[in-house]
């Protein structure tokens, strides 16, 4: 692609953002872009910063990409949490040949992760949290993607910073933790992907009446929803 071409399509990216009008929404729409939009990857995940500090993953395009991130929250190690913590971009071109973090490249090889790309999510130095890409291929990540992830990620966050405030951020990732275990759970009983997942409990909301979370909370208690 072109750069004029390949800034064209920026720009459109950054409007398809722009024009969620739901936060939920929004976040599961960054991370499936994220995947279509990065050659040879496999997944994204992303993990954002709560206002007393903690970290979860709101929104995940692929399972192997949420438990991932679980890894790295379970060993308090890995990619991503270096890419909030300490850098603004982390690469891991082979995990088998990987040295640090030791603890977790063994739960992410288990999951088939060979490389990933850590970018952090910020807007005039105010760190939001990190967008995970990652693939089943060695070496995926060359230093056009790298780039490409880079500015993806700046439009991402510039789109999730005019859509929420530090309280709506809060609730909406309480809600969106629910909303991800109950589209884990979709995922995994229907074999859907995260976006079809989203997409039905979104349709459900509708039928039904109910709010999304509503749904999730009902899903993930009961194991499933009543008619």
């Amino acid at each position: 692609m072109a750069d004029d071409e390949a800034l064209a399509h920026l720009a459109e990216l950054s409007r398809r953002l722009a024009a969620e009008d739901d936060l939920d929404g929004l976040l599961q729409r960054i991370v499936d872009l994220g995947a279509e939009e990065i050659d040879r990857c496999d997944g994204v995940s992303m993990m954002l910063i709560g206002r007393g500090g903690g970290i979860s993953t709101p929104a995940f395009s692929s399972i192997a990409a949420r438990d991932s991130d679980l890894a790295q929250f379970a060993t308090d190690e890995g990619p991503c949490l270096e890419a909030i913590r300490e850098h603004e971009l982390v690469i891991i071109d082979d995990l088998r040949a990987e040295v640090r973090w030791p603890e977790y490249r063994q739960r992410a090889l288990e999951l088939g992760v060979r490389s990933m790309m850590g970018v952090r999510l910020f807007v005039k130095g105010d760190t939001i949290g990190a967008l995970d890409f990652y693939s089943q291929q060695p070496h995926a990540f060359d230093r056009r993607a790298q780039l490409y992830g880079q500015v993806f990620a700046s439009h991402a966050a510039v789109a999730m910073k005019a859509a929420i405030t530090e309280a709506g951020l809060e609730q909406a990732l309480r809600s969106r933790d629910l909303i991800g275990q109950a589209k884990g759970i979709l995922m995994e009983r229907h074999s859907l992907t995260a976006r079809d997942a989203f997409e039905r409990l979104s349709q459900l909301s509708q039928e039904r009446n109910r709010t999304v979370r509503e749904l999730a909370e009902e899903l993930v208690r009961a194991g499933e929803l009543s008619d």
